[in-house]
């Protein structure tokens, strides 16, 4: 009898762990974070605590030549009107086959739970076809016609790397907004997708939602016009008429638009569209007065930088770009983008951008001895997946704006995740009790973005 009933205690010792651990995985974080008082919500409360905010950081001829030394000495961007007219079609389809198989190696499931199994891979290779592919490949140059996702292959099925995760979809490379320039490499044998290279990644998207200029000018008068403005708010709407009545699209922060003219009531912008042959063509578009958007580049300094990260607080958390929203680097790309500076679109690209002050793990120093070296507003910190916008130092806690998922809290078996999923104002001590630590121990880099 006795043994019964210890059996019968661990039994519900176990199913009580089992339960608490599966209510763990829905835990909600408090709002605000831990440490985080309402008023740190705000930019002001962080500008003030910055000496000289308007102090401008780089000019805007300085940042081309910040952006170019990126391009051509690093060499993780790319300036689309400077590819080649043709390119080696065996290149091609090295880089094609390399993606699918890195695919191929990790576990991967499908919505239904089910491995991905290798007749879903043979129909993507039949699609691509890539024995069609010929020795010298031909180039063509357009523009994006709207949002659209990139691909690492050419589905919309998404693809999970664990069960009961659809929020990662592994297949999302990134998403671009509409009139970004694009070289088209290849296509799918239905014609339904295109393999194109972007300034920030090589991939899949919609054959319609490109359009092909016969003429590579265009894309350069495009994408360099003089006169232009830049979104800066979150997100904003563009019409199809002055009045401002028939919607035509939206664009996300840091979206440039060659600018025809403006008055009281709106900016006329050029706006990528086919003509009857299905070839890029133009035609006006219309920006209201109330929306948030800047003619030419924003002044690069600590205030601005800080506002701008502030008109994206809460914004829902988008994997890759995923319905529409972003994730961390795209935070960091998105607001920098205001300033003319062009980011890479991954995290660990992003954290080789600027003057890196420190490697946390090679240093030798404390990481609260290299943090009171940065500049408050723009410095990135990055961590292995991750990358953050650095705030400043408040009662001895150092805080950071960035676009995050979920943190953890406790160690097997208690460990409680707690979901945020939105852009926050968080100290650098969140997750200090989790299994994996806090984001201050995690840190690998720090870089000043001038």
């Amino acid at each position: 009898m006795k043994r019964i009933l210890n059996l019968t205690f661990g039994f519900w010792i176990l199913t009580f762990i089992f339960i608490s651990g599966c209510a763990s995985r829905l835990c909600i974080a408090p709002y605000p974070l831990p440490h985080v008082k309402v008023k740190m919500h705000t930019p002001g409360y962080w500008i003030s605590k910055i000496d000289n905010p308007d102090e401008v950081i780089m000019s805007a001829g300085e940042i081309e030549k910040f952006n170019e030394t990126n391009r051509k000495r690093r060499r993780i961007l790319e300036k689309i009107i400077w590819i080649d007219n043709t390119m080696s079609g065996r290149q091609l389809s090295v880089n094609i086959v390399n993606s699918i198989k890195y695919i191929q190696r990790r576990k991967c499931y499908t919505t239904d739970n089910m491995r991905v199994d290798s007749l879903f891979f043979e129909t993507i290779f039949r699609n691509i076809d890539l024995n069609k592919i010929p020795d010298k490949v031909n180039v063509k140059f357009g523009l994006t016609l709207g949002r659209t996702n990139i691909r690492v292959l050419p589905t919309d099925e998404i693809i999970m790397s664990m069960k009961n995760n659809r929020i990662f979809d592994r297949f999302q490379d990134s998403a671009i907004d509409v009139g970004q320039p694009l070289a088209l490499l290849w296509k799918t044998r239905d014609k339904k997708w295109a393999y194109v290279k972007t300034e920030i990644t090589s991939g899949w998207i919609h054959a319609e939602d490109l359009a092909i200029s016969d003429n590579k000018e265009d894309i350069t008068e495009y994408s360099e016009a003089q006169e232009f403005v830049v979104v800066t708010g979150n997100k904003i709407d563009i019409f199809s008429d002055p009045e401002c009545k028939n919607f035509l699209d939206s664009a996300q922060m840091g979206t440039r638009f060659p600018l025809m003219s403006s008055k009281k009531e709106h900016f006329t912008i050029t706006f990528p569209v086919t003509n009857k042959r299905n070839k890029l063509s133009f035609r006006k578009a219309y920006i209201p007065a109330y929306e948030d958007v800047h003619t030419g580049y924003v002044l690069y300094t600590k205030r601005n930088v800080i506002n701008q990260s502030f008109k994206l607080l809460h914004a829902p958390y988008g994997w890759g770009g995923m319905r529409g929203e972003r994730d961390c680097s795209r935070f960091i790309m998105d607001i920098f983008a205001c300033f003319g500076i062009k980011m890479p679109r991954n995290s660990i690209r992003q954290a080789r951008i600027g003057t890196e002050i420190a490697r946390f793990d090679r240093s030798g120093l404390q990481e609260r001895d290299i943090l009171e070296k940065l500049l408050p507003g723009i410095s990135t910190l990055y961590m292995p997946g991750h990358i953050m916008l650095y705030l400043g130092k408040d009662n001895g806690n150092y805080y950071v704006i960035h676009d995050t998922w979920a943190y953890t809290e406790g160690r097997w078996p208690s460990t409680v995740k707690k979901h945020i999923g939105r852009v926050v104002v968080s100290d650098l001590s969140l997750g200090k009790h989790g299994k994996t630590g806090s984001l201050l121990e995690r840190l690998k880099s720090a870089s000043v973005i001038d």
